[in-house]
């Protein structure tokens, strides 16, 4: 027997992309990742049938994949990419410029020598681009090239190996036409629907063991009691106690089931999101009949006494108690091993690369029997499956390649899964599993800032609304979907990028869907969002990404309109705040858009709001027959009903329960006026509003499409406060 025994086990995993209210996905990466990642990752291992490792799809993930495949997925990257060039609109011009260089510029942009004169020509420091300038400078064809190279800058390279087609684009690198965007999406798309068969082929014949991740890749121990976060860090700063173990039930559960359906049997093991354990999450995963789990190497040191070896202790599979009388069988990984993967081994050469890490590993054998060890030492890799291919060369390719060629032909060294790696698991039971994660062995990562803080206390009032409403005996189905958008917001992804640890581009995209979740869940409970979801928590500079999530102007003078349904004057709506959510992508009715501008604004005595149909009034009242205005503020919800008639006479709105508020006319455009007296509004009452557009009570269409536009009601100052020359 070989005196190393290597468990590889490598993490696929994305967060839930659908915005809530609209379906839209706002982010590409699942798309972008399978074309790469997911995909080659399981070519390579055809190619080393030596090789056995363990491969960890969370089912959140594998269920935004079906939908890609199955063609209900939309992400606003792929409509930029299938629109015609020629057809942008000068903000999606812009968008292409900003989102279409989102790849490493070394490794991916670089090699390509059509994208890296894009990239000059678009400019590499975004501080200093003026982007309306810059965009209606790119010619047509410009935008046609950086459209392909984008997406083709993701395909790895099983993807360009198995289909010619994309390799012939790669070669042409310029000078691309419709054909070839739409050779290309098609492409993309059989690369999807070949993942998961080829994966479940792999497990199928004994080379992989394929094993999940609770549902939506929650934090598991802070679902189960928040207050787990004091064990490691007891001074930590905590949101109100969240204590949800029949969440975290639901969690595993499901997840079970999703992995059985999709792969032909059910997981044997788990890696719990973030490697993050405590003894009340290992007793959920046990009863639920999970037999094997992993995490990080500090966790485990934290678990035993202060002077146990590290070598004896991390080279070997535990049992660790897992509740009453329960038992869990756990392998720890070395944390350097899988660091070096991830974060170094991509700017080293690939040979070099590979001869040191099987170099390290042989060593650690060595040690373990200088030490007087028993049977082979167990040595745990797990990482990341996915994010780091995008900073090596060629996609990973030539490290993988060595890695596998080097480690099938090194007699010292035999690869295993994880299962099979803790099968025989002896020796003293772990009887208090440390409650901690892979980062410092602490929660401090996903808990310990005032972002997060709020964050957990906005999802926490919304779970409690949920369960009054099922003690209330609420509508069945309207709580089932609650209960939905509660455990997506449970996800440890939208706490990760909450704080000030970690940056991105699409930091207020990852805010607004975690807050749409939220505000989702009590909304359809007949709960008020909660107030802390009502406004960003996350507060950066406007980016590449964000735009569309926020105002692009806000009021700066009080004004009255007339209420005629069309432009009196062009001074009329002069210093109202602005909405524009662009083109459709991801309307519910059809891809119809009904309305593309709203502006808002007001005087002392009532709040104004305008309309602009996308493409005439006629075609938005075909879209929506009725306007319903959602307004939040002091803890009360107002909703108020308007019909679209476009005939320019003035209609009273309604309120639930008949009384009239405010009134609208529609002919050009819409125009409303609803008095904050009407309301209950005061001078400096913050409210946060939402235009719901409504066919037969069916919602088609909503502005801003995720989150609220914020006003503060103004007082006699207001015009003086924002006086400008």
């Amino acid at each position: 027997m070989a005196p190393v025994r290597l468990a590889f086990l490598w993490h696929m995993h994305q967060p839930l992309y659908r915005e809530p209210e609209t379906g839209e996905y706002l982010m590409p990466w699942v798309r972008l990742h399978a074309t790469r990642s997911y995909y080659d990752m399981a070519w390579m291992l055809e190619r080393h049938p030596g090789i056995r490792c363990t491969v960890n799809f969370t089912p959140v993930l594998l269920e935004q994949l079906e939908e890609y495949v199955a063609g209900t997925a939309r992400d606003r990257f792929l409509d930029l990419t299938a629109r015609p060039a020629a057809d942008l609109s000068p903000e999606e011009r812009e968008a292409v410029l900003r989102q279409f260089f989102m790849v490493d510029w070394e490794t991916n942009i670089r090699p390509l020598p059509r994208y890296w004169e894009l990239l000059h020509r678009r400019g590499r420091d975004l501080r200093s681009v003026d982007f309306e300038r810059v965009a209606a400078g790119f010619t047509t064809q410009e935008l046609t090239d950086l459209q392909v190279l984008f997406n083709l800058s993701w395909v790895g390279f099983g993807g360009l190996r198995d289909d010619p087609g994309l390799q012939a684009l790669r070669d042409k690198g310029q000078g691309f036409d419709a054909g070839d965007i739409d050779y290309l999406v098609a492409g993309q798309r059989r690369l999807l629907a070949a993942v998961v068969p080829r994966w479940r082929l792999l497990s199928e014949r004994g080379q992989v063991e394929l094993s999940s991740t609770p549902y939506y890749h929650p934090i598991l121990p802070l679902v189960c009691d928040s207050d787990a976060a004091h064990r490691a860090l007891p001074g930590l700063e905590l949101p109100p106690r969240f204590r949800r173990v029949e969440d975290a039930r639901w969690q595993v559960r499901e997840a079970i089931e999703s992995h059985a359906r999709r792969f032909g049997a059910p997981p044997a093991g788990m890696w719990p999101a973030e490697g993050s354990v405590s003894p009340e999450a290992l007793e959920v995963l046990a009863s639920e009949g999970v037999g094997w789990a992993c995490s990080d190497e500090g966790v485990l040191l934290h678990s035993l006494p202060p002077d146990a070896s590290r070598n004896a202790s991390v080279y070997r599979p535990w049992r660790v108690a897992a509740g009453a009388g329960g038992e869990m069988k756990m392998l720890f990984r070395d944390r350097s091993l899988s660091d070096l993967i991830g974060f170094n081994y991509a700017r080293a050469g690939a040979v070099e690369a590979a001869t040191d890490l099987t170099n390290r590993v042989e060593e650690i054998g060595r040690t373990w029997l200088r030490e007087g060890n028993h049977g082979p030492a167990t040595v745990g890799v797990f990482l990341d499956g996915e994010n780091a291919w995008e900073h090596y060369p060629n996609s990973g390719f030539d490290f993988l390649d060595a890695l596998w060629s080097r480690i099938e032909s090194r007699p010292t060294i035999t690869t295993t899964t994880v299962g099979d790696a803790v099968r025989d698991a002896a020796g003293p039971v772990i009887e208090r599993i440390h409650s901690g994660s892979w980062i410092e062995a602490s929660f401090r990562i996903w808990i310990g800032h005032a972002e997060d803080r709020r964050g957990w206390t906005a999802l926490g009032k919304a779970r409690d609304a949920v369960e009054a409403a099922e003690r209330a005996g609420g509508d069945g189905e309207r709580l089932k979907r609650a209960l939905r958008h509660c455990y997506a917001a449970e996800g440890s992804d939208w706490f990760w990028w909450y704080g000030d640890d970690f940056a991105s581009e699409q930091l207020a995209e990852f805010d607004a869907l975690f807050r749409g979740h939220v505000a989702r869940a009590a909304r359809l409970v007949g709960a008020l969002p909660p107030p802390e979801a009502l406004e960003p928590i996350k507060h950066v500079e406007a980016t590449a990404a964000s735009a569309e999530a926020r105002p692009l102007r806000d009021p700066t003078v009080l004004f009255t309109p007339v209420l005629d349904g069309r432009e009196t004057s062009f001074f009329e709506w002069q210093g109202s705040g602005l909405y524009r959510p662009g083109q459709p992508r991801g309307s519910m009715y059809g891809d119809a858009q009904a309305f593309g501008v709203l502006r808002f604004g007001f005087d002392l005595a009532a709040l104004h709001l305008r309309l602009d149909p996308a493409e005439s009034s006629t075609r938005a009242a075909e879209i929506g027959n009725h306007l319903r205005l959602e307004l939040v503020s002091r803890g009360r919800q107002v909703e108020v009903d308007f019909e679209l008639v476009p005939d320019g006479l003035a209609r009273g709105g309604r309120v639930p329960g008949g009384e009239e508020a405010g009134r609208a006319a529609y002919l050009d455009v819409v125009e409303l006026s609803i008095p904050f007296a009407a309301l209950g509004l005061a001078p400096g009452d913050k409210v946060a509003l939402a235009v719901h557009v409504l066919r037969s009570q069916v919602e088609v269409e909503r502005l801003p499409r995720y989150g609220f536009v914020n006003v503060t009601v103004p007082d006699s100052d207001f015009d003086g406060v924002n006086w400008r020359v």
